[in-house]
């Protein structure tokens, strides 16, 4: 009798091992996703017949955007034309890597790849394009005061503090929309509407 018993416990368990795996990989399988159109959509940007437009459009994109932006925050800004930005009297030049085009990109996927259904990954789409645009144009103010007051800094917080931000502004405003839409908006895939 107690072997039955065990022997039944040992399959319940396993059965319950089955569901949370299972339940795991469909929780993580959209950021799978993601990370793998993602990586994809990297390596197309980084083809020699995409990659010089691409770069010029971004850096173009970004210098046009911290100019505007600075215009209306009544901050020293401007451009003496491709690829150099001046805050405050301190020159920077702008290379692809500091358009944001990767946290961009990734947030598009992140978007698009949620578990929920479309009206909810647009609205995602809608917070996460305009919270990467933003933050993107402040860091180059901000950079711009850092290299002015601050030029022995500058390199540190460039290199490392603003890609640990992206990337957690990144898993915030994504954790924050999974939680909030999550239980009412799954797709129809095998979970409620």
């Amino acid at each position: 009798m107690t072997t039955k018993k065990t022997e039944k416990s040992k399959i319940e368990q396993k059965k319950k091992l089955q569901l949370a795996r299972k339940e795991m990989f469909r929780q993580f399988k959209p950021l799978l996703l993601a990370v793998l159109a993602w990586t994809a959509a990297m390596m197309v940007f980084h083809i020699n017949a995409f990659r010089d437009n691409l770069f010029a459009f971004f850096v173009n994109f970004t210098i046009d955007s911290v100019v505007l932006l600075g215009k209306i925050m009544f901050i020293p800004v401007e451009s003496s034309g491709y690829p150099f930005i001046t805050v405050a009297g301190y020159k920077m030049a702008v290379i692809m890597e500091c358009t944001a085009y990767n946290f961009y990109l990734f947030v598009i996927f992140l978007s698009l790849f949620s578990p929920v259904i479309w009206k909810q990954r647009l609205i995602t789409l809608s917070i996460f394009l305009p919270a990467v645009f933003l933050i993107n144009s402040l860091r180059f103010i901000t950079m711009g005061y850092i290299g002015l007051y601050f030029p022995h800094q500058f390199d540190n917080v460039h290199d490392y503090l603003w890609n640990i931000l992206f990337g957690f502004l990144v898993f915030l405003i994504w954790a924050w929309r999974y939680k909030v839409v999550m239980p009412e908006h799954l797709t129809p895939e095998g979970q409620k509407k």
